[in-house]
Protein backbone atom coordinates (compact mmCIF):
# COMPACT_ATOMS: atom_id res chain seq x y z
CA UNK A 1 0.00 0.00 0.00
CA UNK A 2 2.89 2.37 0.86
CA UNK A 3 4.22 1.55 -2.34
CA UNK A 4 1.05 2.60 -4.21
CA UNK A 5 0.86 6.23 -2.32
CA UNK A 6 4.12 6.93 -3.11
CA UNK A 7 4.03 6.09 -7.12
CA UNK A 8 1.03 8.60 -6.66
CA UNK A 9 3.16 10.77 -4.84
CA UNK A 10 5.77 10.59 -7.51
CA UNK A 11 3.32 11.22 -10.11
CA UNK A 12 2.19 14.53 -8.79
CA UNK A 13 5.60 15.73 -8.48
CA UNK A 14 7.14 14.50 -12.42
CA UNK A 15 3.85 15.88 -14.22
CA UNK A 16 2.59 18.39 -11.64
CA UNK A 17 -0.66 18.78 -10.15
CA UNK A 18 -3.85 19.33 -12.55
CA UNK A 19 -5.26 22.80 -12.85
CA UNK A 20 -9.10 22.54 -11.29
CA UNK A 21 -11.60 24.49 -12.77
CA UNK A 22 -15.49 24.94 -12.63
CA UNK A 23 -17.91 24.04 -14.85
CA UNK A 24 -15.73 21.23 -16.22
CA UNK A 25 -12.88 23.48 -17.90
CA UNK A 26 -15.22 26.56 -18.70
CA UNK A 27 -13.95 29.75 -18.43
CA UNK A 28 -14.78 32.49 -15.85
CA UNK A 29 -17.91 35.14 -17.21
CA UNK A 30 -19.15 38.15 -16.91
CA UNK A 31 -22.82 37.28 -15.59
CA UNK A 32 -24.49 41.32 -14.70
CA UNK A 33 -23.14 45.07 -14.67
CA UNK A 34 -24.40 47.74 -13.34
CA UNK A 35 -25.21 50.07 -15.28
CA UNK A 36 -26.71 47.79 -17.95
CA UNK A 37 -24.72 47.63 -20.98
CA UNK A 38 -25.87 50.23 -23.33
CA UNK A 39 -28.31 52.27 -20.25
CA UNK A 40 -27.71 56.02 -19.94
CA UNK A 41 -27.73 56.99 -16.66
CA UNK A 42 -28.39 60.41 -14.77
CA UNK A 43 -26.27 59.89 -12.23
CA UNK A 44 -22.53 62.11 -13.09
CA UNK A 45 -21.26 62.39 -9.58
CA UNK A 46 -20.61 59.42 -7.34
CA UNK A 47 -21.04 57.01 -9.55
CA UNK A 48 -20.82 53.24 -8.61
CA UNK A 49 -20.02 50.19 -11.71
CA UNK A 50 -20.41 46.99 -10.62
CA UNK A 51 -18.89 44.32 -12.33
CA UNK A 52 -20.18 40.75 -11.48
CA UNK A 53 -18.63 37.55 -12.00
CA UNK A 54 -20.21 33.62 -12.39
CA UNK A 55 -17.17 32.82 -9.76
CA UNK A 56 -14.80 33.92 -7.73
CA UNK A 57 -12.24 36.00 -9.31
CA UNK A 58 -8.09 36.59 -8.18
CA UNK A 59 -8.06 40.03 -6.92
CA UNK A 60 -5.38 41.14 -9.11
CA UNK A 61 -8.41 41.10 -12.00
CA UNK A 62 -8.95 44.80 -10.36
CA UNK A 63 -5.67 45.74 -12.03
CA UNK A 64 -6.91 44.73 -16.10
CA UNK A 65 -9.70 47.20 -15.13
CA UNK A 66 -9.88 50.34 -17.28
CA UNK A 67 -13.14 53.30 -17.73
CA UNK A 68 -12.86 56.31 -20.57
CA UNK A 69 -14.85 58.20 -21.80
CA UNK A 70 -15.26 57.48 -25.42
CA UNK A 71 -13.75 59.79 -28.28
CA UNK A 72 -11.97 62.10 -25.00
CA UNK A 73 -8.11 61.91 -26.00
CA UNK A 74 -4.95 63.24 -24.31
CA UNK A 75 -2.44 65.28 -26.44
CA UNK A 76 -0.54 61.96 -27.65
CA UNK A 77 -4.57 60.97 -28.94
CA UNK A 78 -4.74 58.19 -26.36
CA UNK A 79 -7.77 57.70 -24.90
CA UNK A 80 -8.25 59.56 -20.83
CA UNK A 81 -8.57 57.26 -18.06
CA UNK A 82 -10.32 58.09 -15.24
CA UNK A 83 -8.65 57.29 -11.57
CA UNK A 84 -10.75 55.81 -8.80
CA UNK A 85 -11.34 53.51 -5.94
CA UNK A 86 -11.70 49.49 -6.67
CA UNK A 87 -13.48 47.57 -4.34
CA UNK A 88 -13.95 43.73 -3.89
CA UNK A 89 -17.68 43.62 -2.34
CA UNK A 90 -17.82 39.99 -2.32
CA UNK A 91 -15.84 37.33 -4.28
CA UNK A 92 -17.24 37.48 -7.06
CA UNK A 93 -18.49 41.33 -7.75
CA UNK A 94 -15.99 44.14 -8.08
CA UNK A 95 -16.69 48.03 -7.79
CA UNK A 96 -15.03 51.14 -9.32
CA UNK A 97 -16.14 54.34 -7.99
CA UNK A 98 -14.63 56.96 -10.38
CA UNK A 99 -12.90 60.04 -8.93
CA UNK A 100 -14.59 63.22 -10.32
CA UNK A 101 -17.45 63.84 -12.12
CA UNK A 102 -18.44 62.51 -15.53
CA UNK A 103 -19.75 64.67 -18.36
CA UNK A 104 -23.41 65.01 -19.39
CA UNK A 105 -24.51 63.79 -22.86
CA UNK A 106 -21.76 61.79 -23.08
CA UNK A 107 -20.35 58.04 -23.82
CA UNK A 108 -18.23 56.15 -21.00
CA UNK A 109 -16.51 52.35 -21.52
CA UNK A 110 -15.05 50.32 -19.21
CA UNK A 111 -13.07 47.67 -20.39
CA UNK A 112 -12.05 44.37 -18.59
CA UNK A 113 -8.94 43.41 -20.55
CA UNK A 114 -8.15 40.12 -18.58
CA UNK A 115 -9.13 38.42 -15.66
CA UNK A 116 -7.98 35.36 -13.93
CA UNK A 117 -10.54 33.40 -11.48
CA UNK A 118 -9.26 32.15 -7.92
CA UNK A 119 -9.98 28.16 -9.80
CA UNK A 120 -7.87 29.51 -12.55
CA UNK A 121 -9.96 29.53 -15.38
CA UNK A 122 -9.25 33.04 -17.58
CA UNK A 123 -12.08 35.47 -18.63
CA UNK A 124 -14.15 34.30 -21.31
CA UNK A 125 -14.78 36.90 -24.47
CA UNK A 126 -12.08 38.89 -22.75
CA UNK A 127 -11.34 42.28 -23.52
CA UNK A 128 -15.21 42.81 -22.17
CA UNK A 129 -16.48 46.12 -22.78
CA UNK A 130 -19.24 47.45 -20.96
CA UNK A 131 -20.43 50.60 -22.93
CA UNK A 132 -23.16 53.57 -21.04
CA UNK A 133 -24.23 56.66 -21.54
CA UNK A 134 -25.06 59.85 -19.15
CA UNK A 135 -27.86 62.26 -20.06
CA UNK A 136 -28.07 65.68 -19.49
CA UNK A 137 -28.94 66.14 -15.99
CA UNK A 138 -26.76 68.56 -14.20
Amino acid sequence: MKMIYGLVAFGLLFLGVPSVTMAGGANATIVKTLPKNGEAIAQLRGLAVEIVFDRPMDPATQDEVTMDQRGATDERGEPIEFEGAFTWVNPTTLQFKPKGTLKPDSVYQVTVWAGKAQDGSELDGAPYRLVFSTSGAK
